[in-house]
């Protein structure tokens, strides 16, 4: 079987396990094994299918047992376990991805285990502490070198031989426990240990990694706590069929929800990933829409302004107004300004300035994509070697909460590949530009005290993003970042998500980015929990409309409308709809209350004209359009309407006078069409054939304006018009045409 055809086994096995289809599940389970001569998963699935004949045998005999639902559900979690091991035991003969590549070589091979890893780690710190008090020199710099070289090495075997490890048993997480409590052993370390624990149960379910990760959510450690509470997110999303059969995991969830500090930093963690979605938008419109109109200025703006003025320290307000003139020309003003927000609100606007920059040697190793930036590391080292450049350069890389750790890496090694005199003015630009950043960064963290773990965890979010997207072996993980926006619809995550305000703030970020359904479906949670608020009705109400629903829209307009009277947007709304449901009466009745909102408001007395030529009272609806022509002589909108309403009426003479000024105003198909009609009213065959030419001419072809003769012959008819004559007019204006 190829690897395609096992998988589609195995998404059908956990389909009729979800199902509660257990006989089928077994029966699938049952032909992996065979497929593989699995003596050891055959054993297990035989004795899970006795179990449930057993089962379902007392359960028809009328037994009842009070532990039925126990035994039930840990039947449907072995299932899973054995369904999961004879398709992992299939990929592993023939799948030729990382995570079976590393898993045969640590069967080749005895790994080392976590508290030997531990006391390697240790030595390797302490060396570090001791060749730190070494005078500065060639020695100590080789010396540091080599140990950097020996404990990157032993960091990627660690990463490796977590991320291939077997279900974990108590001693394991014992060992896990001690490893993360050892004040010895870095914090550096430590993440990425929490990384390769999240990229394994991301590959294999296992309850008893997932309950020490939600522990290690409470380590003391900012950098520790953010990384394991922003992995666990998509972890409970991949999951979501089974987490009704471990209690002990959402009870867990349930318990850290007591911590203000946790949620905190969960609902941060669950706005960075809405956010995340938003990536390949701006990436498209940065590299197709801003950047091609800035390389289209840049001759421009060579011959407009000089280069001191460009890179002058007057800033953007003060800049050359010729070339601020050129930009608002373009429309490129606006399009900075929205590029400028959008880094305001933390979204990741640097993936397509780094997404070219990850081809480096560096990133080919999975376990590089996890680490938290360390300017000793053996690959940029030499960067650094300056003391006085290097420790302002240091201290730059690490102040910036504008780039991720695998950007800062990309960057450093981009700056290396330049030629030296270019990389040393590089550097000391950095350099001198560390005050100005730090500054910057502690302005950042006067206003929000919680700064820097916000910036922990969309960093993290961004190097995950980076390592899901652009890794060379991408295509054999399952991608985070296309998991759906359903942070608000996992039951595990309702006594966070649920909490006063955080359930609001997801909703309003769902409905800021326009997920409209899935916002919809946040804010019906909020209405449906006894928020009354007229606003969440408004907004529910613009969702269903964008979706587009428009009695849904309606129903929840109105529900708004009965908290909060006379709500002018929302009355517009509702009136709107009514129009658009061809209820112009319901209509009329909502735009006469705007009007006493808003008197002077000239669009919504052309809506009450248009309200009562619908409803086909036209004087009324002319005495509409001439209040908005009196008001706004230039309104070209209220000649049209008073043309098309006088027409309606039969006041030819009024009508072919709007008419007449319309055509001399950048006329459409429409309007040619319906002057047309005026003549064919007043008996002017020669003028309608004329007008209907130049009507067809705008339209395009004798398709489209056939259609649109046909759309008023209804009208036509009502003016007087035999229609017969239509097909005498359009015969006359192909003869002309072909003539």
């Amino acid at each position: 079987m190829d690897l395609s055809e096992t998988a589609k086994k195995t998404a059908a096995i956990h389909s009729h396990i979800g199902q509660k289809q257990l006989k089928q599940a077994i029966d699938g389970v049952k032909e992996l094994a065979a497929l593989q001569h699995n003596w050891a998963v055959s054993e297990k699935i035989a004795v899970l299918e006795i179990n449930y004949q057993y089962m379902l045998h007392y359960l028809l005999e009328g037994g009842k047992d009070p532990e039925q639902k126990h035994i039930y559900d840990k039947l449907i979690r072995d299932l899973y376990t054995v369904a999961d091991d004879a398709a992992e035991h299939l990929y592993l003969q023939e799948s030729p991805s990382l995570f079976f590549d590393k898993w045969r070589l640590m069967n080749v091979r005895t790994p080392l285990s976590t508290d030997e890893y531990r006391s390697i780690i240790t030595r390797q710190s302490d060396t570090f502490s001791f060749i730190d008090l070494l005078e500065e020199g060639s020695e100590k710099e080789s010396r540091m070198k080599q140990n950097a070289l020996s404990h990157e090495q032993t960091l990627q075997e660690l990463f490796y031989s977590v991320y291939v490890s077997p279900r974990a048993n108590a001693d394991q997480i014992v060992a896990y426990r001690h490893f993360m409590e050892d004040e010895l052993i870095p914090v550096y370390d430590k993440s990425i240990v929490i990384s390769a624990l999240t990229m394994n149960v991301l590959q294999r379910f296992d309850s008893e990694k997932i309950k020490f990760l939600l522990d290690l959510c409470r380590r003391p450690e900012p950098e520790l706590a953010s990384r394991a509470v922003t992995g666990i997110i998509p972890i409970f999303q991949t999951y979501s069929e089974r987490w009704h059969l471990y209690p002990e995991c959402t009870d867990r969830l349930q318990l850290l929800s007591d911590d203000k500090v946790f949620n905190r930093r969960f609902i941060t963690s669950v706005i960075g990933y809405i956010q995340a979605h938003e990536t390949e938008k701006i990436t498209r419109k940065l590299t197709e829409e801003i950047l091609p109109e800035m390389m289209k200025l840049s001759p421009m703006i060579g011959k407009k302004i000089r280069l001191d003025e460009w890179m002058g320290e007057s800033g953007l307000d003060e800049k050359n107004p010729e070339w601020q003139k050129i930009l608002d020309e373009t429309g490129l003003t606006d399009k900075l300004q929205e590029f400028s927000e959008l880094q305001l609100e933390g979204a990741d606007v640097f993936h397509s300035t780094f997404s070219n920059l990850k081809s480096y040697p560096f990133f080919h190793e999975m376990s590089n994509w996890f680490l938290p930036f360390n300017p000793r590391h053996s690959s940029i080292q030499q960067m650094f070697a300056n003391k006085e450049e290097g420790s302002s350069l240091i201290e730059t890389m690490f102040s910036t909460s504008l780039i991720c750790n695998s950007d800062k890496y990309s960057f450093c090694f981009s700056i290396m590949m330049m030629p030296e005199n270019y990389r040393k003015m590089m550097i000391s630009q950095l350099g001198a530009e560390s005050d100005e950043i730090r500054k910057m960064q502690e302005e950042e963290e006067v206003m929000n005290p919680h700064q820097k773990e916000e910036t922990l965890i969309k960093q993290y979010i961004q190097d995950l993003y980076r390592f899901f997207k652009l890794y060379r072996r991408r295509s054999e993980f399952a991608d985070i970042f296309t998991l759906p926006l359903n942070y608000h619809e996992i039951e595990a995550f309702h006594p966070v998500v649920l909490q006063p305000g955080y359930l609001e703030k997801i909703a309003l970020y769902y409905f800021e980015k326009n997920n409209f359904s899935e916002a919809l479906r946040a804010y019906t949670t909020l209405a449906e929990t006894g928020k009354t608020k007229s606003e969440i009705w408004q907004k529910i109400g613009y969702c269903r409309q964008m979706l587009p629903d428009l009695k849904g829209a309606l129903e929840a307009y109105l529900h708004a409308d009965l908290i909060e009277e006379n709500n002018s947007w929302v009355l517009h709304r509702i009136a709107h709809c009514y129009r658009v449901l061809k209820e112009p009466e319901m209509a009329l009745t909502y735009y006469r209350r705007l009007e006493q909102v808003r008197p002077d408001d000239l669009n919504i007395q052309l809506n009450i004209g248009h309200c009562y030529l619908e409803l086909k009272q036209y004087d009324k609806a002319l005495n509409y359009y001439f209040k908005v022509e009196l008001l706004d002589s230039n309104n070209t909108r209220a000649w049209r309407s008073v043309a098309w309403c006088a027409f309606l009426s039969r006041k030819f003479d009024v009508a072919r006078k709007y008419y007449t000024l319309i055509l001399e105003n950048r006329p459409n198909a429409h309007d040619y069409l319906n002057a047309g009609h005026v003549e064919l009213c007043l008996e002017n065959t020669k003028k309608t054939v004329a007008l209907y030419r130049l009507s067809l001419q705008k339209a395009g072809n004798f398709e489209t304006f056939g259609s649109m003769l046909a759309e008023d012959e209804d009208e036509l008819q009502e003016a007087g018009i035999n229609s017969n004559i239509l097909p005498i007019i359009m015969d006359k204006i192909r003869y002309e045409e072909e003539g």
